[in-house]
Protein backbone atom coordinates (compact mmCIF):
# COMPACT_ATOMS: atom_id res chain seq x y z
CA UNK A 1 0.00 0.00 0.00
CA UNK A 2 2.81 2.74 0.87
CA UNK A 3 4.71 1.85 -2.36
CA UNK A 4 1.99 2.24 -4.43
CA UNK A 5 1.31 5.46 -2.19
CA UNK A 6 4.63 6.92 -3.46
CA UNK A 7 4.36 6.01 -6.95
CA UNK A 8 3.07 7.97 -9.86
CA UNK A 9 2.51 5.12 -11.89
CA UNK A 10 2.50 1.51 -11.17
CA UNK A 11 4.20 -0.98 -13.31
CA UNK A 12 3.18 -4.51 -13.29
CA UNK A 13 5.49 -7.36 -15.16
CA UNK A 14 3.60 -10.60 -16.36
CA UNK A 15 0.22 -12.33 -14.95
CA UNK A 16 -1.39 -14.79 -12.71
CA UNK A 17 0.96 -14.61 -9.52
CA UNK A 18 -0.86 -13.38 -5.73
CA UNK A 19 1.15 -9.96 -5.78
CA UNK A 20 -0.83 -8.56 -9.20
CA UNK A 21 -3.94 -8.97 -7.03
CA UNK A 22 -2.59 -6.97 -4.28
CA UNK A 23 -1.00 -4.03 -6.50
CA UNK A 24 -3.91 -3.95 -8.79
CA UNK A 25 -6.25 -3.66 -6.20
CA UNK A 26 -3.91 -0.87 -4.22
CA UNK A 27 -3.56 1.00 -7.86
CA UNK A 28 -7.20 0.94 -8.51
CA UNK A 29 -8.14 2.11 -4.88
CA UNK A 30 -5.52 5.08 -4.81
CA UNK A 31 -6.21 5.73 -8.52
CA UNK A 32 -3.14 5.37 -9.70
CA UNK A 33 -2.27 4.13 -13.89
CA UNK A 34 -0.96 1.32 -14.51
CA UNK A 35 0.96 -0.07 -17.18
CA UNK A 36 1.14 -3.64 -18.09
CA UNK A 37 4.19 -5.52 -19.15
CA UNK A 38 3.36 -8.56 -20.93
CA UNK A 39 6.32 -10.53 -20.72
CA UNK A 40 5.31 -13.54 -23.13
CA UNK A 41 2.28 -14.19 -20.90
CA UNK A 42 -0.50 -13.76 -23.76
CA UNK A 43 1.67 -16.37 -26.14
CA UNK A 44 -0.97 -19.09 -27.29
CA UNK A 45 1.92 -21.45 -26.01
CA UNK A 46 1.99 -20.38 -22.79
CA UNK A 47 -1.59 -19.25 -22.45
CA UNK A 48 -2.57 -23.19 -23.09
CA UNK A 49 -0.86 -24.36 -20.10
CA UNK A 50 -3.09 -24.76 -16.74
CA UNK A 51 -6.01 -22.86 -18.21
CA UNK A 52 -8.13 -23.26 -15.44
CA UNK A 53 -5.63 -21.80 -12.94
CA UNK A 54 -5.89 -18.77 -15.46
CA UNK A 55 -9.53 -18.77 -15.91
CA UNK A 56 -9.44 -18.08 -12.08
CA UNK A 57 -6.80 -15.82 -11.55
CA UNK A 58 -9.29 -13.51 -14.09
CA UNK A 59 -12.34 -13.85 -12.35
CA UNK A 60 -10.12 -12.95 -8.90
CA UNK A 61 -8.19 -10.07 -9.96
CA UNK A 62 -6.78 -10.09 -13.55
CA UNK A 63 -9.43 -8.93 -15.63
CA UNK A 64 -10.15 -5.68 -13.04
CA UNK A 65 -6.54 -5.12 -13.40
CA UNK A 66 -6.58 -5.52 -17.20
CA UNK A 67 -9.65 -2.95 -17.41
CA UNK A 68 -7.57 -0.62 -15.32
CA UNK A 69 -4.21 -0.66 -17.42
CA UNK A 70 -3.55 2.71 -19.54
CA UNK A 71 -0.39 1.67 -21.03
CA UNK A 72 0.36 -2.23 -22.60
CA UNK A 73 4.14 -2.71 -23.28
CA UNK A 74 5.01 -5.76 -25.92
CA UNK A 75 8.65 -6.57 -26.51
CA UNK A 76 7.66 -7.27 -30.31
CA UNK A 77 5.43 -6.78 -32.74
CA UNK A 78 4.37 -10.29 -32.16
CA UNK A 79 3.36 -9.94 -28.70
CA UNK A 80 1.60 -6.24 -29.52
CA UNK A 81 -0.29 -8.80 -31.70
CA UNK A 82 -1.39 -10.74 -29.16
CA UNK A 83 -2.07 -8.31 -26.79
CA UNK A 84 -4.81 -7.18 -29.48
CA UNK A 85 -6.15 -10.74 -30.11
CA UNK A 86 -7.15 -10.88 -26.39
CA UNK A 87 -9.38 -8.17 -26.95
CA UNK A 88 -7.94 -5.25 -25.51
CA UNK A 89 -8.06 -1.71 -26.92
CA UNK A 90 -5.83 0.35 -24.97
CA UNK A 91 -2.64 1.84 -26.35
CA UNK A 92 0.24 0.09 -26.90
CA UNK A 93 3.89 0.39 -27.30
CA UNK A 94 7.03 -1.81 -28.70
CA UNK A 95 9.94 -1.59 -26.75
CA UNK A 96 12.11 -4.68 -26.34
CA UNK A 97 13.59 -5.39 -23.68
CA UNK A 98 17.68 -4.18 -23.22
CA UNK A 99 21.27 -5.48 -21.90
CA UNK A 100 23.68 -3.88 -19.39
CA UNK A 101 26.31 -3.87 -21.91
CA UNK A 102 29.33 -5.47 -20.86
CA UNK A 103 32.03 -3.94 -18.79
CA UNK A 104 35.14 -3.92 -20.19
CA UNK A 105 37.89 -6.57 -19.23
CA UNK A 106 41.61 -6.57 -19.64
CA UNK A 107 42.95 -9.25 -21.52
CA UNK A 108 43.93 -10.92 -17.80
CA UNK A 109 40.44 -10.80 -16.63
CA UNK A 110 39.21 -12.12 -19.79
CA UNK A 111 41.40 -15.21 -19.53
CA UNK A 112 41.09 -15.67 -15.69
CA UNK A 113 36.90 -15.66 -16.04
CA UNK A 114 36.86 -17.95 -18.80
CA UNK A 115 39.45 -20.32 -17.01
CA UNK A 116 35.92 -21.28 -14.40
CA UNK A 117 34.50 -23.65 -17.31
CA UNK A 118 37.81 -25.04 -18.96
CA UNK A 119 37.99 -26.55 -22.35
CA UNK A 120 37.68 -30.07 -23.07
CA UNK A 121 37.28 -29.20 -26.47
CA UNK A 122 38.88 -26.76 -29.17
CA UNK A 123 35.38 -24.77 -29.62
CA UNK A 124 32.10 -24.70 -27.34
CA UNK A 125 28.46 -23.93 -27.94
CA UNK A 126 26.45 -23.35 -24.59
CA UNK A 127 22.86 -23.10 -23.56
CA UNK A 128 22.10 -20.36 -20.96
CA UNK A 129 18.71 -20.57 -19.59
CA UNK A 130 16.38 -22.25 -17.26
CA UNK A 131 16.17 -25.63 -17.67
CA UNK A 132 12.33 -25.65 -19.03
CA UNK A 133 10.35 -27.81 -21.35
CA UNK A 134 9.52 -24.64 -23.12
CA UNK A 135 13.15 -24.33 -24.00
CA UNK A 136 13.16 -26.68 -26.70
CA UNK A 137 16.06 -28.94 -25.06
CA UNK A 138 13.95 -32.03 -26.26
CA UNK A 139 14.91 -30.45 -29.91
CA UNK A 140 18.41 -29.63 -28.88
CA UNK A 141 19.55 -32.99 -27.58
CA UNK A 142 18.28 -34.98 -30.48
CA UNK A 143 19.30 -32.63 -33.03
CA UNK A 144 23.02 -32.52 -31.52
CA UNK A 145 22.74 -36.22 -31.73
CA UNK A 146 22.03 -36.38 -35.12
CA UNK A 147 25.18 -34.19 -36.60
CA UNK A 148 27.49 -35.64 -38.28
CA UNK A 149 30.57 -37.20 -36.12
CA UNK A 150 33.20 -35.85 -37.79
CA UNK A 151 31.47 -31.85 -37.29
CA UNK A 152 30.63 -32.58 -33.62
CA UNK A 153 34.51 -33.84 -33.21
CA UNK A 154 35.81 -31.03 -31.86
CA UNK A 155 32.47 -29.19 -30.13
CA UNK A 156 31.30 -29.26 -26.72
CA UNK A 157 27.69 -28.14 -25.72
CA UNK A 158 27.14 -26.94 -22.06
CA UNK A 159 23.84 -26.05 -20.88
CA UNK A 160 23.41 -23.69 -18.24
CA UNK A 161 20.88 -22.75 -16.13
CA UNK A 162 18.47 -23.53 -12.91
CA UNK A 163 16.68 -26.37 -13.12
CA UNK A 164 13.21 -25.90 -13.37
CA UNK A 165 10.75 -28.64 -11.41
CA UNK A 166 13.18 -31.11 -11.90
CA UNK A 167 13.30 -30.82 -15.39
CA UNK A 168 16.95 -31.19 -15.94
CA UNK A 169 17.05 -35.17 -14.55
CA UNK A 170 14.90 -35.75 -17.67
CA UNK A 171 17.35 -33.81 -20.08
CA UNK A 172 20.25 -35.50 -18.65
CA UNK A 173 18.21 -39.19 -19.09
CA UNK A 174 18.37 -37.66 -22.79
CA UNK A 175 21.96 -37.04 -23.21
CA UNK A 176 22.96 -40.87 -21.94
CA UNK A 177 20.16 -42.26 -23.93
CA UNK A 178 21.68 -40.87 -26.91
CA UNK A 179 24.85 -41.07 -25.80
CA UNK A 180 26.48 -37.39 -25.66
CA UNK A 181 28.04 -37.55 -22.03
CA UNK A 182 31.55 -36.69 -23.05
CA UNK A 183 30.55 -33.97 -24.89
CA UNK A 184 27.14 -32.35 -23.44
CA UNK A 185 26.77 -31.06 -20.08
CA UNK A 186 24.87 -30.09 -17.45
CA UNK A 187 26.64 -26.99 -16.01
CA UNK A 188 23.73 -25.89 -13.40
CA UNK A 189 22.98 -22.44 -12.78
CA UNK A 190 25.59 -19.09 -13.17
CA UNK A 191 25.20 -15.61 -12.09
CA UNK A 192 27.39 -12.62 -11.63
CA UNK A 193 30.98 -13.15 -12.71
CA UNK A 194 29.84 -16.96 -13.49
CA UNK A 195 27.29 -15.83 -16.04
CA UNK A 196 30.08 -13.56 -17.51
CA UNK A 197 32.91 -16.81 -17.62
CA UNK A 198 30.32 -18.85 -19.28
CA UNK A 199 29.68 -16.25 -22.18
CA UNK A 200 32.79 -15.58 -22.53
CA UNK A 201 34.16 -18.92 -22.72
CA UNK A 202 31.65 -20.11 -25.65
CA UNK A 203 32.06 -19.84 -29.51
CA UNK A 204 28.14 -19.81 -29.98
CA UNK A 205 24.96 -19.36 -28.26
CA UNK A 206 22.05 -21.47 -28.78
CA UNK A 207 18.74 -20.98 -27.69
CA UNK A 208 15.73 -23.77 -29.45
CA UNK A 209 12.91 -22.59 -27.60
CA UNK A 210 9.14 -23.00 -28.50
CA UNK A 211 8.21 -19.79 -26.78
CA UNK A 212 9.31 -16.28 -26.03
CA UNK A 213 8.40 -13.06 -25.21
CA UNK A 214 12.14 -11.06 -25.87
CA UNK A 215 14.40 -13.46 -24.75
CA UNK A 216 17.46 -11.60 -22.60
CA UNK A 217 19.44 -14.45 -22.94
CA UNK A 218 19.59 -13.68 -26.48
CA UNK A 219 20.34 -10.30 -25.96
CA UNK A 220 23.30 -11.16 -23.83
CA UNK A 221 24.92 -13.53 -26.24
CA UNK A 222 24.63 -10.86 -28.76
CA UNK A 223 26.56 -8.40 -26.07
CA UNK A 224 29.14 -10.58 -25.44
CA UNK A 225 30.05 -10.71 -29.23
CA UNK A 226 28.17 -14.20 -29.77
CA UNK A 227 26.91 -15.93 -33.25
CA UNK A 228 23.69 -17.41 -32.50
CA UNK A 229 21.24 -19.92 -33.40
CA UNK A 230 17.29 -19.16 -32.20
CA UNK A 231 14.09 -19.94 -33.17
CA UNK A 232 11.72 -17.76 -34.94
CA UNK A 233 9.87 -18.30 -31.55
CA UNK A 234 12.77 -16.17 -29.40
CA UNK A 235 10.97 -13.28 -31.38
CA UNK A 236 14.22 -11.40 -32.24
CA UNK A 237 13.82 -11.87 -36.26
CA UNK A 238 15.78 -8.17 -36.04
CA UNK A 239 18.94 -10.38 -34.90
CA UNK A 240 18.81 -13.20 -37.54
CA UNK A 241 17.97 -9.61 -40.43
CA UNK A 242 21.41 -8.02 -39.02
CA UNK A 243 22.73 -11.72 -39.97
CA UNK A 244 23.81 -12.01 -36.16
CA UNK A 245 22.46 -15.42 -36.11
CA UNK A 246 21.10 -18.25 -37.84
CA UNK A 247 17.58 -18.56 -37.52
CA UNK A 248 15.20 -21.55 -38.03
CA UNK A 249 11.59 -23.57 -36.76
CA UNK A 250 11.22 -25.53 -33.57
CA UNK A 251 12.16 -28.65 -34.97
CA UNK A 252 14.37 -31.03 -34.47
CA UNK A 253 14.78 -31.25 -38.31
CA UNK A 254 15.51 -27.23 -38.89
CA UNK A 255 17.64 -26.84 -35.27
CA UNK A 256 20.17 -29.76 -36.43
CA UNK A 257 20.32 -27.92 -40.03
CA UNK A 258 21.43 -24.44 -38.66
CA UNK A 259 23.62 -26.16 -36.10
CA UNK A 260 25.16 -28.10 -38.79
CA UNK A 261 25.67 -24.73 -40.90
CA UNK A 262 26.51 -22.70 -37.78
CA UNK A 263 29.22 -25.50 -36.40
CA UNK A 264 31.07 -25.77 -40.72
CA UNK A 265 31.43 -22.71 -40.93
CA UNK A 266 34.74 -21.12 -40.34
CA UNK A 267 36.30 -19.15 -37.26
CA UNK A 268 36.20 -15.73 -39.07
CA UNK A 269 32.34 -15.91 -40.55
CA UNK A 270 31.36 -17.14 -36.37
CA UNK A 271 33.23 -13.70 -35.67
CA UNK A 272 31.40 -11.71 -38.39
CA UNK A 273 27.91 -12.67 -37.35
CA UNK A 274 28.93 -12.00 -33.67
CA UNK A 275 30.51 -8.62 -33.92
CA UNK A 276 27.03 -8.05 -36.03
CA UNK A 277 25.00 -8.77 -33.10
CA UNK A 278 27.50 -6.90 -31.00
CA UNK A 279 27.00 -4.06 -33.12
CA UNK A 280 23.37 -4.28 -32.92
CA UNK A 281 22.80 -4.64 -29.23
CA UNK A 282 24.47 -1.78 -28.86
CA UNK A 283 23.43 0.64 -30.80
CA UNK A 284 19.75 -0.43 -30.20
CA UNK A 285 19.49 -2.19 -27.36
CA UNK A 286 20.67 0.04 -24.29
CA UNK A 287 18.26 0.37 -21.43
CA UNK A 288 18.95 4.11 -21.68
CA UNK A 289 17.68 4.34 -24.95
CA UNK A 290 14.68 1.68 -24.08
CA UNK A 291 14.00 3.35 -20.79
CA UNK A 292 13.81 7.10 -22.23
CA UNK A 293 11.28 5.54 -24.62
CA UNK A 294 8.75 4.29 -21.84
CA UNK A 295 9.00 7.57 -20.00
CA UNK A 296 7.98 9.61 -22.60
CA UNK A 297 5.02 6.88 -23.51
CA UNK A 298 3.95 7.18 -19.47
CA UNK A 299 3.64 10.56 -19.83
CA UNK A 300 0.40 10.59 -21.20
CA UNK A 301 -0.77 8.86 -18.18
CA UNK A 302 0.23 11.00 -15.34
Amino acid sequence: RSLVGGSDIVHAHGFYVGPNWLMGREARRQCKPMVNHVQGFLDPWILARSRFKKRLAHLLFENANFRHTGLWRAVSKKEENQIRAFGIEAPVIVLPNGVKLPVHRTERESLDLISRFPRKRARRAIFLSRIHQKKGLDLLIPAWAGLPAELTRDWELLLFGPDEGGYAGQVLKWIEEARLGDSVHLMGSVTGEAKEAAFRSADLFVLPSYSEGFPMAVLEASSYGLPVVQTNECNFPELTAAHGAWECLPNIEDLQCSLEIALACDNEERTQRGQAGNRLVRESYSWASIAERLHDACQSLI
